[in-house]
């Protein structure tokens, strides 16, 4: 009897997705949408991120699943010896050599796109969200000046920075806000323009001299989500996450922050130990039962140990409507978030 041939490609949607939904091993999943074009279409990586990198030299990058309890090494032979940053939509800014040499690789496919030479140390990363969609890349020298590379640029444009102040990048505009007294300058980096100014969340309570006592609060980190840019900080003694979300203009026309108690199936992911990397995704549009939504993931050192010994990083959960947190994840040595830039984190 001739054996019947089957047009797997024509396999009804719902079924390829219910497939693909059962297929736990990272690798397995990308040789499964490696089998034809109809698969692929149908199905996206983005059910098997966030991942947690662990720094460290050499030819290849560990991860850690939350949703699977899983932990893999990926080949990235051009991240070998370099040291990188924190990762932003899929690629790691990298330094090589003398550290005046910068590129942005991507270490799932190793794609690099190389940078313009600059002559400081000690960067941080400050942008972009996807270089090769055509956002600014802006880096921070240890003297608070800001190098800022525009799309399709040869050459970094320097601007003066601002001492006590960190820095949030999105769609062209360069917020600055204030570690002291919390008002945040939003720039236009292309005309170089100040668009507005917005004053601290008026329910924050603030020191005689106007500034925030930050031993009772941690200066705030801004993440874009939903459109919207929120204004998250945590209050030490109530140990408990404070979220504002900006609104442009009132009846007066004042930009203000507006608190925010529900951000429904929303994600919020924040590494406290670098700027740039945090993002939001909705629980709906992740695997596993690791992940829910109206919670605050967050990295954090768990202990300081002799300078001789790495510390331990621990990954956190925060309960947005019970205010509670719980560990989800330990380990020793530096760690971060990972995004690739097809998971689409604005959401």
């Amino acid at each position: 009897m001739d054996a019947i041939e089957r047009d797997w490609a024509g396999l009804l949607p719902e079924l390829v997705q219910i497939i693909a939904g059962k297929i736990v091993d990272i690798f397995d999943f990308i040789r499964f949408r490696a089998a034809c074009k109809t698969w692929r279409s149908i199905t996206t990586m983005s059910q098997f991120f966030p991942w947690i990198l662990s720094r460290r030299y050499g030819p290849g990058l560990r991860f850690y699943s939350i949703a699977f309890e899983k932990s893999f090494t990926i080949p990235a032979p051009k991240c070998a010896n370099k040291d990188f940053f924190s990762p932003c939509c899929g690629t790691m800014l990298v330094q090589s050599g003398t550290r005046h040499f910068l590129s942005l690789i991507n270490p799932l496919n190793n794609g690099n796109v190389s940078l313009p030479l600059i002559i400081n140390s000690d960067l941080e990363w400050i942008g972009s969200r996807s270089f090769q969609n055509g956002d600014h890349v802006v880096l921070k020298g240890s003297d608070n000046r800001l190098h800022v590379l525009m799309p399709g640029g040869i050459r970094w444009i320097p601007m003066e920075g601002e001492s006590q102040s960190t820095y949030f990048y999105s769609n062209n505009l360069l917020y600055i806000v204030n570690t002291l007294f919390w008002n945040t300058k939003v720039i236009n980096l292309n005309t170089r323009e100040t668009v507005f100014v917005v004053p601290p969340p008026s329910d924050i309570a603030t020191l005689p001299t106007g500034g925030i006592d930050f031993m009772i609060w941690r200066p705030p980190t801004l993440i874009e989500s939903s459109g919207e840019i929120l204004h998250v900080t945590y209050a030490y003694e109530l140990k408990k996450f404070v979220i504002h979300r900006l609104e442009v203009g009132n009846s007066k026309g004042n930009p203000h922050w507006v608190e925010v108690r529900n951000i429904g199936d929303r994600m919020l992911f924040i590494d406290f130990h670098h700027n740039g990397g945090d993002f939001s995704l909705r629980a709906t549009d992740i695997c596993g039962s690791n992940f829910k939504g109206n919670c605050i993931y967050f990295i954090r050192i768990r202990k300081n140990l002799p300078s001789n010994y790495r510390c331990s990083y621990a990954v956190e959960r925060y309960d947005i409507e019970s205010t509670t947190t719980e560990c989800i994840y330990i380990q020793d040595g530096y760690i971060t978030w990972y995004l690739p830039d097809f998971c689409k984190p604005h959401v």
